[in-house]
């Protein structure tokens, strides 16, 4: 498979898409984080570039992925690839929810509303 088949079956699985709101959720976590600390009064500098070293290192994982995913045969290594990145957007929402929880705000009606969402995910498999 040369560049440009490869480049054109990320187009047609819109995986990018999918990083960009992994992405998106990154960022998401790593200002709620601060937030959370801020409210706590726990912030350290120590704290803050573990934070954003992690994020780093995730990312860099994630797009590393990309092209291993089509060393696999068929469509296997992006099956593989979505699960990885669904499984990963959905620890960062859970990221998310968990620093809310520490400033105090009730996150209740979104985790219902992911299990929710889960469920009838489920069904239509």
């Amino acid at each position: 498979m040369d560049v440009n088949q490869w480049f054109q079956t990320i187009k047609e699985h819109n995986i990018l898409y999918v990083l960009s709101v992994l992405a998106i959720a990154m960022v998401l976590d790593f200002f709620s984080g601060i937030l959370a600390a801020k409210w706590m009064k726990a912030v350290t500098s120590k704290i803050g570039i573990n934070g954003i070293l992690r994020k780093l290192a995730s990312m860099i994982l994630l797009i590393f992925f990309l092209p291993v995913a089509f060393l696999l045969p068929a469509y296997a290594g992006m099956t593989m690839l979505y699960v990885l990145y669904l499984g990963y957007l959905f620890l960062e929402i859970q990221s998310i929810l968990e620093n809310y929880q520490k400033m105090g705000i009730d996150v209740e009606p979104f985790k219902r509303f992911l299990i929710q969402l889960k469920e009838m995910y489920q069904k239509k498999k």
